[in-house]
Parts: C-alpha cells; structure tokens; sequence
C-alpha cells in the first residue's frame, strides 16, 4: 500500500497574521484548530481535499518551550513550508523498515483539543537527526480519530506538492523502499513546492527562499 501525503505544515511566527495572509491569498478561512502542548505550538486547517489538508502552525503564546518547534517558528521572518507527512497505517511496520534503512525515529503519542472540546489523538513516527533534515518525512496514524480534513473547512484543492533536492535519487530510492508517494526532483538546493487551487485562482506556496 503507499503511503500518501496526509498535511503539510506551512509555519509562520504568528498564526492570527497567517490566517489573514491565508484568506487574502485564498478567499478561504482557515479553522482553528488547537494548541499542542509540549511542542509550543498552535494551528488552524483547511481542507485540501478528502483525505489532505494544509496546517497553518505557528508559536502558542502560551507556552515557553525552549528549543520546540514553537520556539523555531518564533524566528521565522517570512511565512515558509517547513515539513510534511504521510499517512501509515501500520507504523510498528515503517518504524521496522526505517531502521532496516539506517534511520532511527522516535514515535511518539500525540493529541489536541478543538475548540469544541473534542480530543484529537493520534500518533507520530518522527525521524531522529538524518541528512535529508525536514525534507525527510513524519508518519502519522490517526488511530480512531476522524480524519481532519473532513471536517474543516473546504474550498481549496491540492493540486500538486514537489521536493527539490540534490540528493533527489537516493531520497526516491528510500521512498521507494518504504512506498511513499510524494514526487520528488533533483534540484541545486532543497525546497518544497505546493499548487493549491483556491476560490481566487492557484496559489503557490514554498519553503523559504
């Protein structure tokens, strides 16, 4: 089975301004979604179509957690795609695989509250220090939690999502090893590329420049 790309983080330093960037560039806005404790972060979602979404992520004001990616995103200058993941269903089995391949991860259990109330629980295969860095994907079992983009709010399509990077053989070479289904080409330097089809035209969103 392949393992398809589930979200894509687009992080900023501040998610209220993000969201505004988000709906001037779309027509679309994004829900609110929830705080992560521990990880010093906070996002808001918006579907990408039945089974991908987009999560604007950005510092929770809240919390103070020195060297998170909440932390991180605070010195971020410019609105970037930091990272992404794919789905899998079997995580004891990529974990196996992974470390078959010389990558050690850690997984980790993880969750957040709506601002309805409703607990969100899932869990992450998150890679230890590689060369790929985030270019390198997480893998996330949503165990029997309701798949998020079929519940916010709809309107944009994912048209296309691309990785650039030098070493684009071996990084398909992996992927192939491990059936993820995320397009990659070689490229002088790495980036991420994603083409969204929105209400107010196609919209392109990349890594940093």
């Amino acid at each position: 089975m392949k393992l398809t790309l589930d979200h894509f983080m687009y992080a900023a330093s501040d998610l209220d301004a993000l969201r505004e960037q988000f709906y001037g560039l779309t027509g679309v806005s994004a829900d609110r979604g929830g705080v992560h404790p521990g990880l010093g972060t906070r996002n808001a979602l918006a579907s990408l179509g039945k089974d991908v979404y987009l999560e604007l992520i950005a510092p929770d004001p809240e919390q103070n957690v020195p060297g998170s990616w909440g932390a991180l995103f605070g010195n971020f200058s410019q609105a970037q795609i930091f990272t992404y993941v794919v789905k899998c269903a079997d995580i004891e089995l990529c974990q196996e695989r992974l470390a078959g391949l010389g990558f050690k991860t850690e997984l980790i259990n993880a969750s957040r509250t709506t601002p309805s109330g409703q607990v969100i629980r899932w869990r992450l295969l998150l890679p230890e220090a590689n060369r790929f860095a985030n270019f390198f994907p997480i893998f996330i079992d949503w165990l029997d939690s309701k798949h998020p983009a079929e519940s916010v709010v709809t309107g944009c399509q994912l048209v296309s999502f691309e990785i650039g990077h030098p070493e684009a053989a071996e990084l398909s070479r992996i992927f192939a090893a491990l059936a993820v289904d995320v397009a990659v080409v070689h490229a002088d330097r790495p980036y991420f590329q994603a083409r969204i089809q929105t209400p107010q035209g196609l919209v392109v969103l990349n890594s940093a420049t």
